[in-house]
């Protein structure tokens, strides 16, 4: 008898603690969608390095900062990937699909490159102030010459893109919008 109870207990306890649980909802980035075009570095490699940022938030949480400045993170949501691997792979993916470069690598690559494109992210969450929910995506690239590390150019891309709803699901909506706009923006920046 004591066996069936405890058994029956232990159903009871895993039984109980699957109703509590909360399946926890991974997003992504979507692909680059960047028309391709003439370019002055058309002949040129360019190794696209590992974006650095506060170190907190290049993990896979996805956070949101209120109007009086508190910030936290969604529970139950969370990026696919760190962030700062999200966005590299959206900031070479727009590359390769522009024609920008003649080719595109990654951080780990050890091909030779003519030059190097650096990546900060200084801001990615949602900011929420009263009835108002918003992207704040703010990331700054620079581009080097790979032999010298002589900077070619430099620029910063800010993004305030308004939120739908705000949750986590709102906020990747708009991050995805800014992205795309990123995306466009830093290719005509380049070819400038």
């Amino acid at each position: 008898m004591k066996k069936i109870s405890s058994f029956l207990l232990l159903l009871l306890a895993l039984f109980l603690a699957a109703c509590g649980s909360q399946a926890v909802r991974m997003y992504t980035l979507a692909p680059a969608q960047v028309p391709a075009g003439p370019s002055p570095f058309h002949g040129s490699d360019v190794r696209v390095e590992y974006p650095k940022g506060i170190e907190d938030t290049m993990g896979t949480r996805i956070y949101y900062t209120r109007g009086d400045l508190t910030r936290s993170y969604y529970l139950y949501n969370e990026w696919s990937q760190p962030l700062n691997r999200l966005v590299m792979a959206h900031l070479i993916e727009a590359l390769q699909r522009s024609h920008t470069f003649r080719n595109v690598l990654d951080y780990a690559s050890e091909a030779g490159a003519d030059y190097l494109l650096e990546t900060t992210i200084y801001r990615f969450d949602q900011r929420i102030t009263g009835q108002e929910a918003y992207a704040d995506v703010s990331i700054g690239l620079r581009l080097l010459r790979n032999g010298d590390h002589k900077l070619v150019k430099s620029r910063r891309f800010d993004y305030r893109i308004p939120c739908e709803s705000a949750d986590a699901p709102g906020f990747v909506k708009a991050a995805n919008r800014a992205m795309e706009r990123l995306a466009v923006d830093m290719v005509r920046w380049l070819r400038r």
